[in-house]
């Protein structure tokens, strides 16, 4: 039996310099740092911690100040990346009972939290926090000059499996097929890709061939992970011009015209720009930027962009 799950709350990353972070975010797209985030991270003598928003995203960097502790081997073992997605969760004592038999470590804090250890099934620890979330001072949303949040996007080398694991414990289920399918047909095949809800958000799996590049390398090199997070943009040209004065160049840059899947009649220009900036060495994460792709593109999506 699945348990629900909040609206995702944050995503937490591990990073060398959160101040690099946060001016990079913030050059690029006026992302607002925010103040006073229920967390289940403190910082300390070990670790500073920032939060900032973008879109309706709440990314929480966390910055290990020495080797020896938790934080400090995780950076040392990945480098910089995308360690946590935390939820909401009413049903706790169902949720421990349905993961009794797989074999998942966990770490339990002062305020009834879990911190459940499934890097290796699905890319990702997840924290798990009891009941509601008291208010932020903003309502997520409006941050910076971005969309909503698309996609949290993870390689991995069994879509099936994590899939099956998402959906067993929380109700995850396949989402955003036509859209899938379309990106399996122009990536010729060098990639499965698969989208699935976890509360409000999608993640979108690629399982890479040997030659799908930066997703085959990073899963070779670190296993199932975060390889970029994606929103959409309005202004390209302006966010090409911010990378490139904040010293990051594009990992892949594409031109696609969507009108076969999203029909002649909602094209929106002749193509659809879109990138991936090189940036998880600053924020553990590649930034996956688009074009709005076409008029009804809400069509397609899992929740309004």
């Amino acid at each position: 039996m699945s348990v629900s799950l909040s609206r995702l709350r944050r995503v937490s990353c591990v990073v060398e310099d959160i101040e690099l972070a946060v001016r990079y975010l913030e050059s690029l797209f006026r992302a607002q740092r925010l103040e006073n985030v229920p967390t289940q991270i403190h910082p300390g003598s070990g670790r500073h911690l920032a939060h900032i928003g973008l879109g309706d995203l709440v990314i929480e960097l966390v910055a290990p100040q020495v080797k020896d502790d938790a934080w400090g081997e995780r950076l040392d073992q990945y480098g910089p990346h995308v360690a946590s997605l935390a939820y909401g969760i009413e049903e706790m004592d169902q949720l421990l009972a349905d993961l009794s038999d797989d074999n998942l470590e966990f770490t339990h804090t002062e305020s009834g939290a879990i911190w459940c250890r499934s890097r290796a099934l699905i890319g990702f620890d997840l924290i798990l926090e009891p009941g509601e979330q008291g208010p932020l001072a903003e309502l997520p949303g409006a941050w910076g000059e971005v969309s909503p949040m698309l996609h949290v996007e993870i390689t991995h080398h069994d879509i099936a499996q994590a899939g099956r694991w998402l959906e067993r414990l929380f109700g995850s289920k396949r989402v955003e097929q036509e859209f899938s399918e379309f990106l399996v047909g122009i990536t010729a095949g060098r990639m499965d890709i698969q989208h699935f809800s976890l509360g409000d958000a999608v993640l979108q799996y690629i399982e890479p061939r040997h030659d799908a590049g930066p997703w085959w390398e990073l899963l070779q090199k670190a296993g199932p992970s975060v390889h970029n997070i994606t929103w959409l943009v309005n202004d390209m040209p302006a966010v090409a011009t911010a990378s490139q004065a904040a010293g990051t160049r594009d990992l892949r840059y594409f031109e696609f015209d969507y009108a076969p899947l999203f029909g002649e009649e909602n094209r929106i220009g002749d193509k659809t720009v879109g990138r991936i900036i090189d940036c998880a060495h600053i924020l553990g994460f590649h930034l996956e930027l688009s074009e709005r792709q076409a008029k009804n593109i809400n069509t397609y999506m899992y929740k309004e962009v």
